[in-house]
């Protein structure tokens, strides 16, 4: 090699060193979006046990948060497309991990709601009914 070429080596270096950084980091230039996705439907699901476990009545509550979901599924469903439009390339490992545990964290919150509220449902078949739809209809926001 002469001196000319190292000389331009030495000064292309630092930006081929730079350009290597960003497209490692180009990968993850997602996951705060994801993150945010994630906090919403959280959010989401927080709201929504809540209506019913905060409710004088529970069949009351179960209304209530039936209307606040079927008020927020276009939105919820939204943010679940754009999370499945993503490519696995546009996101960190950590990332992909924590959309499982988050997602499977919250559907089992409302699957949990069957078993809190078991015996009102063995006593109360409106109830029941009521309250399978509402999980039902808050399974098919992540299955559609």
């Amino acid at each position: 090699m002469t001196l000319e070429t190292l000389t331009v080596m030495k000064r292309h270096l630092p930006l081929l060193a730079l350009a290597l950084i960003s497209l490692a980091f180009a990968g993850c230039k997602r996951d705060g979006e994801v993150m945010a996705i994630l906090a919403t439907i959280d959010s989401f699901t927080t709201e929504l046990i809540g209506r019913i476990e905060t409710a004088r009545d529970p069949a009351a509550g179960v209304d209530d948060a039936q209307q606040y979901l079927d008020s927020r599924k276009s939105e919820v469903t939204a943010r679940m497309e754009a999370l499945k439009r993503l490519r696995e390339s546009q996101i960190s490992d950590e990332t992909k991990q924590k959309i499982t545990t988050s997602l499977v964290d919250d559907a089992s919150k409302v699957g949990n709601l069957e078993i809190k509220y078991a015996s009102r449902s063995m006593d109360d078949p409106a109830f029941k009914a009521k309250l399978d739809q509402l999980v039902k209809n808050y399974q098919a926001l992540f299955t559609e």
